[in-house]
Parts: C-alpha cells; sequence; structure tokens
C-alpha cells in the first residue's frame, strides 16, 4: 500500500534576499541515492548563486512507497556554527490541518551574520525504502510567484504524483460573495476545493472558477462572517492540500437609524397587503434579513392556499425594504410532507464558529396538525428543508398529544453558551390551556438543534397567570442590568384585541417557579399608551452590536414589520424611539470608523527584541495580549486589564513569562477582547 508524506519545513534564517531558483542534490552532490540499509542521509538545498539567499520558509515534499521518512534534530550548539544552516530542533503537527496533511516543521539556524545561501537535512531513510523528494517556496519577492526546485529520488523513486500544495491562502468577502485564491504547487489538477471549520464541525464546497499549476480560484455564497477556517484542495485521485484562512474582519454594516419604520409587501396582482404575521430578522455581511409568513386575506374564502411561502426581504439600514431574488422559494410548503398546507412563524439562529444559518418554523400538514421542523442555508436565499419534523406533541408528555397546536418556535443561546433553549407553543393535557414550553439540547450534543429534551411548561404563562386564552409568538432577552425579559402575544378570542405582553425574572430565561415572574404586562401601558405598539403582535426583539437593540412587530394596522430601536433608561427600563431621518441622509456613505480591535507589529519583520505592538480598542475594554510560540505554547502575557479608547504601544523584550530568553524563530502575539480576536505572526531573531 503506497501512502504519501509531505513535510513542511520553516527556514529560520537572517534577513532573506530574493532567490529565483532552487537546486536540491544529496550530499555528494548527486540527484539520486541507493542504499540496502537504513541509512542517515544528507539532503542539501542550496539558492542558484552564491550571490542570493534562500527563502525565509519553504516546503519539502516527498512521496514514498511504503517509507517513512524522519527529519533529524542535531546538536543546536554544533549546527548554529556553520554557514550552513541544519535542523537543531523538530516540532510535530501543531495544528489540525498539520495532522491531515502529516506535516511536521523543521527550525533551522546557521553562523555568521548575514542571510544563508544553503540548508541541509540530515534524513533517517529504511532500508529498501523507495521515493522522491522536491522543495517549494513562495518567491519572497513576489508572492503570486512559486519557486520550485529539481527532483531527487533514493533508491529508483515513485511514480506517485507530489499532492498539491498550498503556500498561501488569501480571502476576499464584501458581500456575500466569497472569493478564495490559494497560491501553491500541484494546483492545476485541483479538482474539488471547499473550507472547513479547524474542528471538522463544518465543511463547504466552493466552485473552482479559475486555475492554473500554482494557483486556483474558488468562489461560494457565504452570508455569515468568515471564521478563522480551513482551506481545502484535492485532486480527483484523493490528494489534498491545505492552508489556513483568516477570518473576517467586521461586515459592511456600520451604522443604523434610531427611527421606527414598516416593513410592508403588496400584492402584484390585487395590489393589497400581505400581512408579514409572524417574522425573524437576522444580519449577514452587507444586509439585515427579515423572513415571515406570507398571510394574504385577499384569498377570501379559500384561507388554506395561503401561507405556503417564508417570505424574505433584505435591507441595509432597517428603513428601506428589497425583495430579493429568493423571495418567493425560500421556504415552502411541500406536497405529502408535515409542512404541506401552511409554513409559518421563522426563527433564525447561527452558532459561534460556524457559517450555516439554522430557521426553525412551524409547519402544517393536510390534516392541520403543527410541528417544528428545521431549514438550513448559508446565503440566506437557498434553504434546505428537513423531510421529517424535528419536534412536535409526541415528544412532550404534558402536551396535548395529536394537537394542532405545537408552533411558534424561538430558539436562542443557554445562560451556560453551550447549550440552547427552544420555547414553543402548545396546549397542555392536564389542563387544555395555551402554555409556552421550553426545551434544551441534549448534554450529549449541545449544539444539535435537531435535539431536544426535558420539555417543561412555563406555567407562568398560561391564562390562570396572564388572563389570555391563547398565547403566541414567545420570546426572551436579556436587559443590561442582566433581567431576563419574556414576550409574548396575548388574546382571549379572535374578535378580541390582540396585545404584546411581556415578564420579566432575575434567575433565568426558563425559570420554571412562577412565582419568580413579575405580573404580565403589555407593551401598550408600560410605554404610557404609546400608539406606535397599539396594534402589534409577535414581536422580536433583535441585538445587532451594544447600542444597537431593535424591537419590533406585526403591525396589524398597517399590515407590516414594525422597526422601533430601543434606548434604554437605567438597567431595566427602555423607550422605545419615534422619528425616522430621511432617507436622502442613509443614502450618503458614512466616513470609515475603527469600530474592531486591532494588533500590528511595528518596525522590519523579521527582527531582534525588544519588539514594539500597536494595540487599538473601539471603547474603553478588557483586554489580553500575549506571545505564543509555533506550538501554542504561551511564553509571556504583556497584557491583562482594561485598556482606555484609542491607541497605545506595548513593548516586548524578547524575554520568557519566566525572564528566559526563547529561541529564535516563529511567533504569534495575540490579542483578546469583546471585539474579537486578533493575531499578528512575528520572525524573532538573534
Amino acid at each position: 500500500m503506497r501512502r504519501v508524506r509531505w513535510l513542511l519545513v520553516l527556514g529560520l534564517l537572517l534577513i532573506p534576499a530574493v532567490s529565483h531558483a532552487l537546486q536540491l542534490h544529496w550530499s555528494a552532490g548527486a540527484d539520486t541515492l541507493t542504499f540496502t540499509e537504513a541509512t542517515r542521509a544528507i539532503l542539501v538545498l542550496r539558492a542558484d548563486s552564491v550571490e542570493v539567499t534562500l527563502p525565509p520558509e519553504w516546503r519539502l515534499l516527498w512521496v514514498g512507497d511504503s517509507t517513512e521518512v524522519e527529519v533529524v534534530a542535531l546538536d543546536s550548539l554544533e549546527v548554529c556554527e556553520g554557514d550552513t544552516a541544519r535542523v537543531y530542533g523538530v516540532d510535530g503537527p501543531s495544528t489540525p490541518e498539520d495532522s491531515t496533511a502529516h506535516r511536521v516543521t523543521a527550525h533551522f539556524c546557521s553562523g555568521g551574520s548575514g542571510a544563508t545561501e544553503r540548508a541541509a537535512y540530515a534524513l533517517d531513510l529504511p532500508a529498501w525504502g523507495r521515493g522522491k523528494c522536491k522543495v517549494v517556496a513562495l518567491d519572497p519577492a513576489d508572492s503570486s510567484h512559486v519557486l520550485e526546485s529539481n527532483e531527487v529520488t533514493f533508491n529508483g523513486g515513485v511514480s506517485d504524483t507530489f499532492p498539491p500544495v498550498v503556500l498561501l491562502a488569501m480571502r476576499s468577502h464584501p458581500s456575500t460573495e466569497l472569493r478564495v485564491r490559494a497560491t501553491g504547487f500541484g494546483l492545476a489538477r485541483t479538482a474539488v476545493v471547499q473550507i472547513a471549520a479547524m474542528d471538522g464541525s463544518w465543511q463547504l464546497p466552493m466552485v473552482v472558477v479559475e486555475r492554473d499549476s500554482n494557483s486556483v480560484v474558488a468562489v461560494a455564497n457565504v452570508a455569515a462572517d468568515l471564521p478563522h477556517c480551513l482551506l481545502r484542495v484535492g485532486t480527483e485521485s484523493g490528494l489534498q492540500g491545505s492552508a489556513s484562512l483568516d477570518a473576517d474582519t467586521a461586515s459592511a454594516l456600520q451604522f443604523q437609524p434610531a427611527c421606527t419604520d414598516e416593513m410592508k409587501e403588496i400584492n402584484s396582482v390585487t395590489h393589497e397587503d400581505i400581512q408579514p404575521k409572524d417574522f425573524t430578522i437576522i444580519a449577514s455581511r452587507d444586509s439585515f434579513h427579515v423572513f415571515y409568513t406570507r398571510q394574504d386575506y385577499n384569498l377570501g374564502s379559500t384561507p388554506w392556499l395561503d401561507s405556503k411561502v417564508i417570505g424574505h426581504k433584505r435591507s441595509r439600514d432597517l428603513y428601506s425594504w428589497f425583495p430579493t431574488e429568493h423571495t418567493m422559494n425560500s421556504v415552502v410548503a411541500r406536497y405529502g410532507l408535515w409542512d404541506s398546507l401552511h409554513v409559518w412563524a421563522p426563527s433564525i439562529v447561527k452558532k459561534p464558529g460556524d457559517i450555516t444559518y439554522h430557521m426553525l418554523y412551524t409547519g402544517v400538514d393536510v390534516d392541520g396538525v403543527q410541528r417544528i421542523g428545521m431549514a438550513t442555508s448559508t446565503d440566506l436565499n437557498v434553504w434546505t428543508q428537513d423531510s421529517t419534523a424535528i419536534y412536535q406533541s409526541s415528544n412532550v408528555t404534558w402536551a396535548l398529544q395529536g394537537t394542532p397546536e405545537f408552533r411558534d418556535a424561538f430558539v436562542m443561546s443557554d445562560t451556560d453558551s453551550v447549550h440552547y433553549l427552544m420555547y414553543f407553543v402548545t396546549k397542555t393535557q392536564a389542563r387544555g390551556r395555551y402554555v409556552v414550553g421550553v426545551a434544551r439540547t441534549t448534554d450529549g450534543a449541545p449544539g444539535d438543534l435537531r435535539l431536544w429534551t426535558n420539555p417543561q411548561p412555563l406555567w407562568n404563562t398560561d391564562l390562570v397567570h396572564t388572563g389570555e386564552a391563547v398565547i403566541e409568538s414567545p420570546h426572551a432577552f436579556k436587559d443590561p442590568g442582566g433581567r431576563w425579559w419574556l414576550f409574548y402575544t396575548g388574546y382571549n378570542s379572535t374578535s378580541d384585541p390582540a396585545y404584546v405582553d411581556f415578564e420579566t425574572n432575575d434567575y433565568g430565561p426558563a425559570d420554571l417557579d412562577s412565582t419568580r415572574w413579575s405580573a404580565p404586562d403589555t407593551l401598550y401601558e408600560y410605554l404610557g399608551g404609546d400608539q406606535k405598539v397599539q396594534y402589534w403582535h409577535a414581536s422580536e426583539y433583535y441585538r445587532w452590536a451594544p447600542g444597537y437593540q431593535y424591537l419590533m412587530g406585526f403591525n396589524d394596522s398597517e399590515h407590516s414589520v414594525s422597526v422601533s430601536q430601543v434606548s434604554w433608561h437605567g438597567q431595566h427600563s427602555f423607550v422605545l424611539t419615534d422619528s425616522c431621518p430621511p432617507k436622502s441622509v442613509l443614502d450618503v456613505a458614512p466616513s470609515p470608523r475603527r469600530e474592531a480591535i486591532e494588533l500590528r507589529v511595528l518596525g522590519p519583520q523579521p527582527g531582534k527584541a525588544p519588539l514594539t505592538f500597536r494595540v487599538h480598542v473601539p471603547a474603553r475594554m478588557r483586554v489580553q495580549l500575549a506571545i505564543y510560540d509555533i506550538a501554542g505554547r504561551r511564553v509571556r502575557t504583556l497584557l491583562d486589564g482594561e485598556l482606555p479608547a484609542g491607541e497605545q504601544e506595548v513593548r516586548w523584550d524578547g524575554r520568557g513569562g519566566s525572564g528566559d530568553v526563547p529561541g529564535a524563530g516563529v511567533y504569534f502575539a495575540r490579542l483578546s477582547a469583546v471585539g474579537g480576536r486578533r493575531i499578528a505572526k512575528l520572525v524573532l531573531l538573534r
């Protein structure tokens, strides 16, 4: 059986100059090597002329026939004295991508005051092993150009092809289109490109649009901010190469108006309003998206023909709304399935570090039975609907079985940030009354939104406690003071007015103790008779960013979704804004604002200690700045506390936390804060 092995070698040398070609040979000067016993061979890499030096890093590739090749680390006191760079240390795989590619890192050093033009490996080769080697590197003068050496063989070599190698991966993601360019070796044979989570929890295929021997370009539609992830390229024969992709910076959505507005849809045939009766909102890279139940009462005596589609509109500013290309075919009622008659009440959640949006929605079958199911999407346009429901009355022992009343899922993170909570509405067996129920994802799979356990009724939401015979559209959020608010819509009959009601709790969003919930209050009365919310139903709370929180509702008088900004007065009290700026103001592009944390290394790289970092934070916040070695071990913590808004410089004297002096090599500075994480790579010289 043939096994492919390939090796990443970082040449941690001195200041590099440009190299236009690489030459590889065995220590005797030949391109071939023959032996019959296990042997230690010396492989030499040199620049094409004594007037240039080797690049700062390169990769040694090999393909072997049942061969394990081991790079030998020599005594650092000896190898760092000569002009030829030699290996003084070897690290095993430090990342999932390294493990997948069987990649290890070798550290080189040499004597003298300048960069080196030659490096040597000591390789332990097994008896009768056969294989071939090659070195590839990015041209230091032009990162789009790849330098290649000649091939060398041992014991006759093998005919196997070297796997593709990604030396550099870059991405462009200004809107929902993600464009990735990989530069490396052997990429003309690329048949598959995908991005994947570093922990393997998700992956997404991409479409190849350009390729040649040293580069490949692929695209995909990704609405979410791209997290730090893995890029994989593969050939039809299954050979793979990989590299990491940096996380996105903040999305293009930089500011929003503090105003109230109405999102409406008009029937293009009857020119009458279509009611967005239940809805949810989510942000992507460049837009806000509202998904809503399209309820068209103009169908008159055939209401069963209604609510066949979850509508979809987008906005840059929560003020001007536009239909999307997929407005009418995002999530639809499907003949013969659990959602064949109606689709209602979407709720969308995206897990941290993931790029997939999960929509939980209510489906109604031809018998009128309601169930909760799921659809998924990465671009917020095309959704894949599950063929079966994920939650129904049979999953809840205290629910009235077979009831048509099982709907209105709302999903949010639990307080431990690992599990999720799902609120829903059903009727109880014991009392036959509407009540809000809450379930939690399982301990065995806390992030799996298809697996729910331990559903419990929140008795504080039934008729006895609220005075409302019918309860709909629950959702919950936490205020600045840590108090939980549970909103829902309540009414007694279709001829009575419906109100947005709420209760508060200082203990938790799913507290089962009814005595610890406040008495129900209506939003209309709480806001002092605010006319904006008098006809609201099916409210939603949305926190986009600090200082930008919104309360929305289906406005029955306008047949629209009303959007209002929340302004907190104190820890537990809020009001809603009541005016919009002119739309012409929103047409003017805002001046750029530095809303994200930033980290930069000042001075030349590679460089010698001391090194200086420039740190920027947009507001006063707690930050941590630490230095890590290439294996991920913390070397030194430089900052751990609050910083004021603005820029400041931080100095590293090149010493470790115990005062020791780390060796020359590749290190990483990591800045962590509420605003995210930034990483800077640095090469430390001695």
